[in-house]
């Protein structure tokens, strides 16, 4: 079962890692991108930071949809890691059961939404995509913030960038 859907630019860091699969009591951490699965250095590197005792991941979008769909892993509880809008969309709309989608960061050269999230018109766009799905969007880096849904922020923001 996937008890959270959470984006961040990092994946798997301290915050990940140690408040949100206490938070969750997640025992799989799953990492859905493309790039990541392709890369041996990189999931090394994020590995080191899963926590003892928890199980982890590494799928491309289309495999993670099918993991996260699939009724032998509804045992597990998962916390599904993704790193930009666009494959949060994917996500969102291919699994059934994501109640919200929360974000912790995404860091990049592009417009400034709110503190650490920095997102381009197709971000944007993909974003209020999610929303559309009935899925709720809100910035959320630990499980004791309070969620800050971004709907008005992000609609606000696209239309001022396109002008």
């Amino acid at each position: 079962m996937i008890k959270a859907l959470h984006l961040d630019d990092r994946l798997i860091h301290g915050q990940v890692a140690i408040s949100w699969t206490r938070f969750l009591d997640a025992n799989v951490l799953l990492v859905i991108n493309d790039e990541v699965v392709k890369n041996e250095l990189r999931k090394k590197t994020l590995k080191m930071a899963v926590p003892p005792g928890v199980k982890y991941g590494f799928r491309s979008v289309e495999d993670g949809i099918a993991f996260l769909n699939a009724p032998e892993n509804q045992k597990y509880k998962i916390m599904a890691l993704v790193s930009d809008p666009q494959d949060a969309a994917k996500v969102c709309k291919g699994v059934k059961d994501v109640q919200r989608l929360t974000i912790g960061g995404v860091r990049k050269r592009a417009e400034y939404i709110t503190d650490n999230l920095n997102l381009t018109n197709e971000d944007m766009k993909a974003l209020l995509e999610v929303i559309k799905t009935g899925v709720a969007v809100g910035m959320l880096p630990t499980p004791s913030d309070k969620f800050v849904n971004l709907e008005k922020l992000l609609v606000k923001a696209l239309k001022n960038q396109e002008g």
